[in-house]
């Protein structure tokens, strides 16, 4: 199958527009070209009517971020069809280095552009600035300082452990979680082979306590979880299932 046969079917036609749009160069996705059969499987659980979690073993450079990133968009485009310009947290991604967030807010901007601010995403690290100075360039798409973040969160929040955990306790970030509340459904985990030990029950104790404080449940939310290491050998897909459940509590 090639893009353009799952317009309407798997992925939303806006997203399929979007992606194939010229000026999403160097992450254009022309209609003709046909996905790998695993970022095909991914989409199929993740555009499912019922909500279901997804753990994506594959090599680096074989398309993991395109699993979920595609279904997301396509769930925010269909949300947007309805409701128009979005306000309020949907999908949290949890990258462990400042470098991978940075390394997705090209491909971010290149695909969510098209929507006309409809659909916007937002960096939030230390390195976010509390406010633009007068002689930055606004990006429509893109909530670029804290004051928008809290006072117009965008839908999809790009983030580190560190931060999520102050944004549940800290006064300041109250406005993003409250402009937030009820409206939390994915939750992304990049890189998740580096949740093992105690890292791992912080981070599955850090996702419950989101959860509790975004005002929703696990099984309300989507949990992708991505990794080039983790799923080697044989006979791992129940391993895999439960890593992700207790990491998750889906």
């Amino acid at each position: 199958r090639d893009f353009a046969s799952c317009a309407g079917t798997l992925l939303h036609p806006d997203v399929i527009r979007a992606i194939a749009d010229p000026k999403a160069e160097p992450y254009r996705f022309p209609a003709e070209v046909k996905p790998y059969l695993h970022q095909i499987e991914a989409w199929e659980h993740l555009t499912a009517e019922e909500r279901r979690s997804v753990l994506v073993s594959s090599g680096t450079g074989s398309g993991k971020t395109e699993c979920f990133l595609m279904p997301l968009l396509h769930d925010l485009a269909t949300e947007a069809k309805t409701a128009g310009r979005l306000s309020g947290v949907r999908a949290l991604a949890l990258y462990p280095l400042n470098a991978l967030i940075a390394s997705q807010e090209e491909r971010l901007r290149a695909w969510t552009a098209p929507f006309g601010g409809k659909i916007r995403f937002g960096l939030y690290n230390g390195l976010t600035p509390e406010r633009l100075r007068a002689t930055d360039k606004v990006q429509p798409e893109q909530a670029q300082d804290r004051k928008t973040l809290r006072n117009d969160p965008p839908p999809i929040l790009v983030t580190n452990v560190t931060m999520l955990e102050y944004m549940t306790v800290r006064r300041v970030d109250r406005p993003l979680i409250e402009n937030s509340r009820g409206k939390l459904r994915w939750i992304i985990l990049d890189e998740a082979h580096g949740y093992v030990g105690s890292a791992a029950a912080e981070i599955a104790l850090l996702i419950r306590r989101v959860l509790l404080t975004f005002g929703v449940s696990a099984d309300q939310v989507r949990f992708v979880a991505t990794s080039a290491t983790i799923g080697g050998g044989t006979d791992v897909t129940e391993d895999l299932r439960r890593f992700l459940r207790d990491l998750s509590g889906a």
